[in-house]
């Protein structure tokens, strides 16, 4: 027998959710990023077929904490399904850009110095004095703006998906609000 259907439920359903799979992202991107480590054209294809496999890793989880949620509740249309996952890519995107900010911080701070040496080594031929105080000017404020741009980035592919899985999970009938004895009526 399946539940009744409300906004806690929902919103509950997708915290727990959006934490498993915010899990599983950060798992695979700390995966790509040891792929990453290896030297030459073998490193690039591992990162390449890591990032490859976080997607599609996080597209199946994605699409199978949809299903299972318009399976488990009563009365759950197209619209509740969407926003649902739009509610578990929230969740799930806040939780990856949170572990982004305290990787760059805490964890791993030498990697914002070896991302900013690379920055500095590919573009130092065009920056001049005052991109490069502009550049010191923005070095503090780097890890969050990286955490945001991770924030936007997960979320829009959870909308992507989001979108995708709701009109494949629930079935589109044009007829279903068409009255039978209204239509023999009018013929």
């Amino acid at each position: 027998m399946k539940k009744e259907f409300t906004s806690g439920e929902s919103w509950n359903s997708a915290s727990i959710a959006g934490l498993v799979l915010a899990v599983l992202t950060i798992a695979a991107e700390t995966i790509s990023a040891l792929c990453g480590k290896v030297n030459g054209i073998a490193g690039g294809f591992l990162g390449f077929m890591a990032w490859a496999g976080k997607l599609v890793l996080c597209a199946m989880v994605f699409k199978k904490f949809m299903v299972r949620f318009h399976s488990t509740y009563e009365g759950v249309d197209y619209p509740r399904l969407q926003r649902y996952g739009l509610k578990l890519a929230l969740f799930s995107s806040i939780v990856v850009a949170a572990y982004s900010i305290i990787n760059l911080l805490v964890i791993n701070p030498g990697a914002m110095d070896e991302i900013l040496e690379v920055f500095r080594t590919s573009y130092s031929s065009m920056m001049d004095s005052n991109t490069e105080a502009a550049f010191q000017k923005m070095l503090p404020k780097m890890p969050y703006y990286m955490a945001f741009g991770t924030l936007i980035y997960c979320f829009l592919w959870g909308w992507l998906y989001s979108t995708l899985f709701a009109r494949s999970a629930v079935p589109n009938d044009p007829f279903a609000d068409i009255d039978n004895e209204e239509t023999i009526d009018n013929q």
